[in-house]
């Protein structure tokens, strides 16, 4: 079964329809599609023209008809990528009308190696795949959509609800919602004229603290951290990121007089993936950051320092550790460990329900207390993403 079919006709006579047998797709072999053609339309190509888009590679690819009676509905065609793709990868026909169909890119791309000729004259069933030593690390992976098939808003940061113990309070809560929300889709009038809105973001991340074991339950802080930044993808060859962000941040706990904290920032985000055997990945995204207004906080660089060292390891339907550290300049220091397993299906892999594990340890797990050590609190519920 298909991982999706997009913009389906309403009238479906009058259209080609795309399907694939899997959801994975291995684009350094060759590729098939089954196509069922309109109605109306009597006689089947011998070939047809195909183009797959995937994130920071576009394509237009010539399939070739394999055996099949006449006045069959549908039929089998095969294609061979050129170019390597990553994560969902969006196919449709380019001089035919048809839907459009997502696939899962199931293992990174190397095509180092010329591609297979697809000749008029080579019969395709005796097409045969890329060697296999070009593609070591076959395992299926789940990816990050890309800006071009993503949603208008998705996940930012993990969404959570966790239950702890606190010493002093008794019970308590922290909870976090996270969004990102792109203005401008690719295929939009604005974007196609400049490109660069394209990649343009709004985010929103809310955490709070929760007194619960206190008698009106008050919440002890929130941070409210809305953002602006171009975000994109880059090479990820000889070790570069293979993603940046770029932007600007302001956080504030929304208080007044001696309890108000606020300070703006300007960040720059790479990331580094590594996948391994398993489907499994490391990613490597430290956020450095400028403060550029830290008026009501003068000594936060002491606790906070200049970067968020962030990490992540694992499957993304299964089991998932990341790691936040913080080393402020006077040698004060902060850790979040966060350990998080998939109890029910996923969509896109990132979001469903999972059980959460957090521990938290240092300085400043709220605006307000930053220069404040906090007993090691370890708390566990739900996330619907992370």
């Amino acid at each position: 079964m298909s991982l999706g079919l997009q913009a389906l006709p309403a009238c479906a006579a009058e259209h080609w329809l795309i399907a694939s047998q899997s959801e994975q797709m291995d684009f350094t072999q060759n590729i098939a599609f089954v196509l069922v053609k309109p109605a109306d339309i009597r006689s089947w190509p011998e070939t047809l023209t195909i183009k797959l888009s995937s994130d920071g590679s576009s394509e237009e690819i010539e399939l070739i008809a394999t055996a099949a009676a006449e006045l069959s509905a549908s039929r089998r065609y095969l294609g061979t990528a050129r170019k390597p793709h990553l994560g969902l990868v969006r196919a449709e026909l380019t001089t035919l009308s048809s839907n459009r169909l997502l696939m899962l890119a199931a293992a990174t791309p190397k095509l180092a190696a010329p591609a297979v000729s697809l000749e008029a004259d080579i019969e395709p069933d005796k097409l045969k795949p890329v060697d296999a030593e070009q593609t070591p690390n076959s395992g299926a992976k789940v990816m990050i959509a890309s800006p071009a098939i993503e949603p208008t808003i998705s996940t930012n940061e993990p969404i959570y609800f966790l239950l702890g113990n606190n010493d002093k309070t008794g019970g308590d809560a922290r909870f976090q919602i996270s969004f990102k929300y792109r203005p401008f889709d690719p295929e939009s009038a604005v974007a196609t004229f400049m490109p660069v809105f394209s990649k343009m973001y709004f985010a929103y991340t809310q955490t709070t603290v929760w007194d619960l074991g206190t008698d009106s339950g008050p919440f002890r802080d929130t941070s409210y951290r809305p953002s602006l930044f171009y975000q994109w993808s880059a090479s990820g060859a000889d070790y570069m990121p293979s993603q940046w962000r770029v932007g600007a941040e302001h956080e504030s706990n929304g208080q007044s007089g001696l309890e108000s904290r606020s300070l703006n920032t300007l960040f720059v985000q790479p990331s580094w993936n590594f996948d391994l055997a398993n489907g499994k990945r490391i990613t490597f995204f430290p956020r450095i950051y400028q403060y550029a207004d830290k008026g009501e906080n003068p000594d936060i660089k002491q606790y906070r320092g200049y970067v968020d060292w962030k990490m992540r390891y694992g499957r993304e339907d299964g089991l998932i550790f990341s790691a936040l550290y913080r080393q402020g300049t006077g040698g004060y220091s902060a850790a979040q460990l966060d350990l998080s397993h998939a109890i029910s299906d996923r969509i896109f892999g990132r979001t469903g329900s999972f059980v959460h594990l957090q521990l938290l340890s240092g300085y400043g797990e709220t605006l307000l207390d930053f220069n404040k050590k906090n007993d090691t609190q370890l708390r566990i519920g739900l996330s619907i993403a992370r």
